[in-house]
């Protein structure tokens, strides 16, 4: 025979494996072995928690303390082991980190980008929840009057694991199944106090166990069959799609206004060293992709061609392709928030110099490959990141593939000579690539290059409207790549093309080793999206070697002689046509609106898909119950509403839980229930039905309303001792409607109901049963 405690492990061994399972939606979120260690450590403390404080019979206060003591004395060790004191002690920080840790985890583990390897304080909430989760299920399992309850923290861990992940589901089909089969062994065995002890004792058991095992591998293959064969929909619902990262880039300064600043600096300063950087390979320090007037800066809007910036940690999602290499930063004169980088990276870590605590301020932008560390980067830091540096088509296959279709930002205030010029370079061009191409060469062959550093022609810095103008209007232009990136970037736009600008850098003699980055090798390019291929580089800047001329022909007009003219007309002043009325909100509500729209109904029909998975069989019963008692009141005889009063009241004691004897009178039922509930009296409202079932006259309405009154109150009053528990037991476990219905369906004759066809098969057996025809 088993003994307790054998039976308690068993039972804490079951529910350890249903809280696992529940959690396991959010290893996508982190990728890495650390979420083991982390959930592990938490259900293995929950469990250890529940078993103590069923064998020692401990109070939920007295659990609940040990529960709070356990988390911080072994957080250490299960989640913030590289800021522990030999990987295990927790110290003061520490303490304090998991403090903070409960309230905050969940917001910066849904505003950073996944996986979050490396941000080590996010495996908090793995921990946390493994350990409440285990707790909560185990004490339930082990302590509760009806087992069956611990399904309830196991499905409320799975829910909320789903709603904290990501859009990537880890073989959903297998845990559901798994989950569920599990849950029903666990209704199965776990319901009675002695299950197992009953089931090991049969001199049967080993045909039930095989029973057993063979309904769950059945249930288990049909069910990861059918989730595997079933669609998975596209489009799943989390909560990062409604958690707006809290890094705004568009409060940080645009890099490319030091873009002057740097070459003025030239090869006397010396920004960084780069190490890895394969040949003919540019480091990107910022994507820009916002236009207007004044500055081009980084927004990050979460549109398709800005994309957003969020936390990152060791690993990177990195959809692209190519060839991947790894460089590694030291940082001399480059400080500041903006991190160089190559290509787009697929992992980031930060150097041994660096303080582990600033891992939780490194900002990514996977569809810019633009890198921001949160408080700045100082002389010294270095950090190693693993990028793929996509492939380049050349031209002929550039000319084959079509222009992405990507929103990027509508640029504001840009010169009318841009859209002017965008016409006349890109004449007789008739694809986009012939468009950008055009332009690319006329600026790169016919504009003038220089940085207006001294023995060089005047060329002011800044790249605002102005300056932009100024350029492209002027006798010849003359600038650097701040100003014909730029350029070339709107005369793109304005012909319908997206387009970004790069700030960077391109050393000029990449060696194998060490390479110093100083300001000489600041540069700056556009990039526009293709189709099948990525954003794709060019560089319309001039040759340094091509200087603007010395002299510039002036257009002179030939005088003319003064000659006094009459004063101009008067001219009345022009009256305007009335403004049109504004038309109504276009050809119905924008993209925008319906995003907001479908996201609130999408919310919307969740939250009440799960009030309705909640209170659906308590209000299908309520109704049930109502139906019957409406019934009952409304009977045609004034006996049986009497009669009906009475039924009511054995119903409800039999919900709470009460036994009635079955076939018993009435006395005899009012003798069993004054027994259960003594302080309520039950019998003079048993006389009272008998008088008016048995009695010669009829009711009056009178003592039929006084009587259902009676009723009433008594009800009231049993509902009232038995606790919430007990009432919310008799909400949804009520015995009087489940016994309604099996007495309905075992009037039902349901081969009668059969269709025809079915039918059939009685013919074919009762012609098989009288044999062949002689």
């Amino acid at each position: 025979m088993m003994t307790g405690a054998l039976r308690q492990a068993g039972i804490g061994l079951l529910t350890s494996v249903s809280v696992v399972l529940a959690l396991l939606p959010l290893y996508p979120v982190y990728s890495a072995t650390e979420f083991w260690v982390a959930l592990g450590g938490g259900v293995v403390l929950g469990t250890l928690l529940a078993l103590a404080g069923a064998r020692l019979r401990l109070g939920a206060l007295n659990v609940a303390g040990l529960a709070v003591a356990a988390y911080f004395v072994f957080g250490g060790v299960f989640a913030l082991r590289s800021a522990s004191l030999f990987g295990a002690v927790p110290t003061v920080g520490v303490l304090q980190d998991l403090a903070i840790g409960v309230v905050r985890v969940w917001k910066d583990m849904l505003t950073a980008a996944t996986p979050v390897a490396g941000i080590e304080s996010l495996f908090i909430a793995p921990y946390l929840m493994g350990l409440l989760g285990a707790l909560t299920a185990g004490s339930i399992a082990m302590r509760a009057k009806r087992p069956q309850w611990t399904a309830l923290p196991v499905v409320v861990l799975l829910l909320t694991a789903i709603t904290l992940g990501t859009y990537a589901a880890l073989a959903p089909a297998a845990i559901g199944a798994v989950i569920a089969v599990v849950l029903l062994a666990w209704c199965v065995l776990g319901g009675r106090p002695r299950g197992l002890e009953n089931l090991a004792e049969t001199s049967t058991r080993r045909g039930r166990y095989a029973g057993a095992a063979g309904m769950l591998a059945i249930a288990l293959a049909v069910g990861i069959g059918v989730g595997t064969i079933a669609p998975l929909p596209t489009d799943r619902a989390v909560l990062r799609d409604v958690i707006v990262p809290p890094l705004d880039v568009r409060d940080l300064p645009s890099p490319l206004t030091s873009f002057r600043e740097f070459t003025t600096g030239g090869a006397a300063m010396k920004l960084f060293t780069v190490e890895g950087l394969p040949q003919g390979a540019s480091v990107r320090l910022a994507t820009l992709d916002q236009y207007d007037g004044i500055v081009y800066r980084v927004t990050g809007n979460g549109s398709a061609g800005s994309g957003q910036f969020s936390r990152v940690g060791r690993a990177i999602s990195n959809p692209e392709s190519g060839s991947s290499t790894t460089v590694t930063v030291t940082i001399d004169q480059l400080t500041g928030v903006w991190m160089p980088d190559a290509g787009y990276l697929s992992s980031l870590a930060l150097g041994d110099g660096m303080p582990a605590e600033r891992r939780g301020d490194l900002n990514y932008n996977a569809a810019t490959g633009t890198a921001v560390l949160i408080g700045g980067l100082g002389q010294g830091d270095s950090y190693t990141a693993e990028a793929v540096l996509p492939r380049t088509p050349d031209d002929a296959q550039l000319a084959k593939v079509r222009i992405k279709s990507v929103s990027v930002p509508t640029p504001q205030s840009v010169p009318e000579i841009v859209s002017t010029l965008a016409s006349q370079f890109t004449a007789g061009a008739d694809t986009p690539w012939a468009q950008l191409h055009a332009i690319e060469t006329k600026l790169h062959t016919t504009g003038f290059f220089s940085n207006g550093l001294e023995g060089q022609a005047r060329s002011r810095a800044g790249h605002t409207s102005e300056r932009i103008s100024a350029l492209l209007d002027g006798a010849q232009m003359v600038g650097d790549d701040e100003q014909y990136a730029v350029a070339m970037a709107l005369m793109a736009r304005s012909l319908g093309i997206p387009a970004r600008v790069v700030m960077g850098f391109r050393p000029d003699h990449p060696a194998p080793g060490p390479v110093m980055i100083t300001g000489a090798d600041v540069h700056a390019w556009v990039e526009v999206p293709f189709d099948q291929v990525g954003w794709v580089a060019f560089d319309p800047t001039p040759p340094k070697d091509q200087v603007p001329k010395e002299e510039v022909p002036q257009h002179r007009q030939k005088p003319q002689p003064q000659i006094q003219q009459p004063p101009p007309p008067i001219v009345p002043p022009v009256q305007l046509p009335p403004a049109p009325p504004a038309k109504q909100a276009a050809q119905g509500p924008t993209q925008a609106d319906l995003g907001v729209l479908w996201a609130t109904l999408r919310w919307g029909g969740a939250g009440v898909g799960i009030l309705a998975l909640l209170l659906g069989p308590a209000l299908a019963i309520a109704a049930a119950k109502a139906r019957r008692r409406r019934g009952r009141q409304g009977a045609t005889r004034a006996a049986d509403r009497i009669n009906g009063g009475w039924q009511e009241l054995v119903d409800v004691v039999l919900d709470h839980g009460a036994p009635v004897p079955a076939g018993a009178t009435r006395r005899e039922q009012a003798l069993a229930l004054s027994e259960r509930f003594p302080e309520h009296a039950v019998a003079p409202l048993a006389a009272r039905a008998d008088h008016a079932v048995f009695g010669h006259a009829e009711p009056s309405e009178a003592e039929i309303e006084a009587y259902w009154a009676d009723v009433e109150t008594a009800t009231q009053r049993i509902r009232g001792s038995v606790g919430w528990r007990g009432r919310l037991r008799a909400s949804y476990f009520a015995h009087s409607v489940l016994r309604d219905v099996r007495a309905e369906l075992g009037r039902i004759r349901w081969r009668d109901r059969l269709p025809d066809r079915l039918r059939l098969f009685d013919v074919v057996r009762e012609l098989r049963r009288k044999g062949p025809r002689p």
